[in-house]
């Protein structure tokens, strides 16, 4: 019998999307498996596609409702020969159902109809999988849907974990909403390999919040993808929603009156020091002309697409008010 062992061979060429752990994966009677979303991912040989996985490959990991991260596989933990608990429907050993949160019994068979207490329980040898992605980690926090994400996906099965990607219009994808990942280049060398134990102990869970993800950053991330709209392409990490009226004096919050700004920029726009003109320009206060990285900014035109959902009337009222104090 082998051990375990990590893969470093590089593959350029496949994508796929990794459907993260929690409910959606407690299919086929397995109790759901544990991953560290923005680090690594974890699957055995029941799963699809399995075989398939190799390092270099691109990945795009999603939750039921749209994407959360892209990165590419750097490398592949392999552990044989291990053992997995499968749960299976007493009556006909389908492994088609699910718990019920407000019935009882607690499970009812989707192909036979049978509800149940108690399932039945079987052991299966299994080869587990952990994909490592995490070095090239980049947050897509939802700027693509699940609907986008389906145009993309080389397969039409919703309940796929691991499904072929179209790795080219991937590329393009999250590129045109902002996201910058890291060049890809040789795999982690051998003396840097990660260690083949699985973490233990305390880890980081899916359930944790995204960093700045209320309903009108989400929105505008949406709209406009990760895209600093006076710089243009930023990390998730430094960009904030700003609010063309002060949200102390409206209290709403209206995708057509927000953009998505790097938080240095957001400062100054909210400090009176930049701001944007009706012709979508941007414009600097004069006090800032001794500072090279924001003089070259004024001039410039918005990152925004032509179809963008501004509300130009209050563009022109930010103009108007922040201008008139330089």
């Amino acid at each position: 019998m082998g051990g375990a062992y990590t893969t470093v061979r590089a593959s350029y060429g496949r994508a796929w999307s990794f459907l993260i752990a929690g409910k959606e994966r407690e299919f086929q009677g397995n109790a759901g498996y544990e991953d560290v979303v923005e680090e690594s991912y974890s699957y055995d040989s029941t799963v699809g596609n399995y075989r398939r996985v190799a390092v270099g490959d691109l990945v795009v990991v999603r939750d039921s409702r749209e994407a959360l991260g892209v990165g590419f596989i750097e490398t592949l933990d392999i552990v044989p020969h291990q053992q997995k608990l499968r749960n299976r429907c007493p009556e006909c050993e389908s492994t088609g159902f699910k718990e019920r949160t407000t019935e009882l019994p607690r499970y009812r068979c989707s192909p036979c109809g049978t509800a149940f207490d108690s399932p039945k329980v079987e052991t299966i040898p299994v080869t587990t999988y952990r994909a490592h992605y995490g070095r090239t980690w980049q947050p897509l926090e939802g700027c693509l849907n699940k609907r986008q994400l389906a145009d993309l996906s080389l397969s039409r099965s919703d309940q796929q974990s691991i499904k072929a990607m179209d790795r080219e219009r991937v590329l393009h994808a999250v590129a045109s909403r902002g996201v910058r990942l890291p060049r890809q280049g040789c795999v982690v060398p051998a003396t840097q390999r990660r260690p083949l134990e699985l973490p233990g102990g305390r880890r980081r869970t899916t359930a944790a919040a995204r960093r700045g993800q209320d309903n009108f950053r989400k929105a505008l991330v949406a709209q406009y993808g990760l895209i600093c709209a006076v710089t243009g392409p930023a990390p998730a990490e430094v960009l904030e929603a700003a609010h063309l009226r002060p949200f102390a004096t409206t209290e709403r919050h209206r995708a057509e009156e927000g953009l998505l700004l790097r938080a240095d920029v957001h400062r100054l726009f909210d400090s009176g020091l930049l701001t944007i003109s009706p012709e979508l320009v941007v414009h600097v206060a004069p006090t800032l002309r001794g500072y090279g990285a924001y003089s070259v900014l004024d001039g410039r035109s918005l990152y925004v697409p032509r179809d963008h959902a501004l509300d130009l009337n209050v563009v022109e009222e930010h103009y108007a008010t922040t201008t008139a104090a330089w």
